[in-house]
């Protein structure tokens, strides 16, 4: 029986039911569905190693939410060799997360108009930027225009988007250094400024026992450069054969954060866990900083509960302008053809 097929089947009812018995006290992974189908391999990649970033999803799965829809969700973390989106271009993986504007770049339509993107959203979590620069006012930064000539260490390829618009606007041209998995770099002055996500590095460098005056703080959203950051995507071809499997993911990934967000001490212990499993360091404060800042990223207070897991059209053009503004985007794909599960209800 095809994927879709079964997932047809199951999926309605299924889904439900999990997110009823996760919610219930001392909730057990339910049983596969009655109708005895073997659950489907799904293969999602990550954007980086185990952290409180991704907690949703290691809920999701570890609660059942994703078996007891019809899938057997397998996640796969990205790294500084591989990237999420290198798994989901080599089929390594079946989705993938990614910020918005590296996937509207990814998503370009062919050069000659002919044919779609490649590459679709199945829903877009991350509803504001926690992305930034960090600069040592003790070397002179001060400002926008403090970084040109300097070391700026950034991540390059996905990710650094952002960061090249911010360049462009403010007329800068600084010295690129690649970052990677930390910040000792910066923190041993071998950078002017340092590529940092709110709800991490900044949070990293503090707990270095680096005081917040010592630092000038370039956060995108202050540039109109604050466009939501991650999202789920998968390739036009995977989604076109598995439509109830895109469906599936993405109703079982929502009722993940949600749990997360009522249970973030089991959140917490389930990332450490997944960091522990991959041989990483981690310590609960730090991952408890960046559990709350994500969380209030996903559901951003005061905004309506309909909004979790879309994208905005508006949101989607204002990123797409900025793109082409600094010279990173020259065709980009219509918002039907992007995000082509919107019209739906989450």
């Amino acid at each position: 029986m095809s994927l879709s097929a079964i997932l047809a089947v199951v999926l309605l009812v299924a889904v439900r039911s999990a997110i009823a018995q996760a919610f219930a006290p001392a909730a057990s992974p339910p049983a596969l569905p009655a109708s005895g189908a073997p659950a489907a391999v799904v293969r999602l990649a990550l954007q980086w190693q185990p952290q409180s970033q991704f907690a949703g999803f290691y809920l999701a799965r570890d609660k059942g939410l994703y078996r007891a829809a019809g899938l057997d969700l397998r996640l796969l973390h990205a790294s500084v060799a591989q990237s999420s989106l290198d798994l989901l271009r080599t089929g390594s993986a079946d989705l993938a997360t990614l910020f918005l504007t590296d996937a509207i770049i990814a998503a370009r339509p062919p050069a000659d108009g002919a044919g779609r993107s490649e590459i679709v959203q199945v829903m877009q979590l991350v509803q504001r930027s926690n992305l930034m620069l960090l600069g040592w006012k003790e070397t002179g930064v001060s400002q926008a225009a403090d970084l040109d000539g300097k070391r700026v260490s950034y991540w390059q390829g996905g990710f650094s988007s952002a960061f090249q618009a911010f360049f462009a606007a403010n007329a800068v041209r600084p010295e690129p250094v690649p970052q990677y998995a930390s910040v000792n770099l910066f923190l041993n002055h071998g950078v002017a400024a340092c590529a940092a996500m709110e709800y991490n590095e900044y949070h990293r460098i503090w707990q270095a026992g680096i005081d917040s005056e010592r630092i000038t703080v370039f956060r995108m959203r202050d540039y109109g450069l604050g466009f939501p950051e991650d999202g789920l995507y998968t390739t036009l071809a995977w989604a076109s054969r598995n439509p109830e499997g895109v469906r599936a993911v993405r109703a079982a990934t929502l009722a993940g954060w949600d749990y997360a967000r009522a249970h973030p001490e089991e959140a917490l212990d389930a990332v450490l866990a997944e960091a522990r499993r991959a041989g990483l360091a981690a310590n609960r404060p730090h991952e408890r900083w960046m559990l709350s800042h994500i969380l209030d990223s996903i559901f951003v207070p005061g905004t309506a509960p309909t909004a979790m897991g879309r994208l905005d059209r508006n949101t989607f053009a204002s990123a797409v302008l900025a793109l082409r503004s600094a010279g990173l985007l020259d065709q980009a794909p219509e918002f039907a053809d992007f995000a082509p599960f919107e019209g739906e209800a989450p």
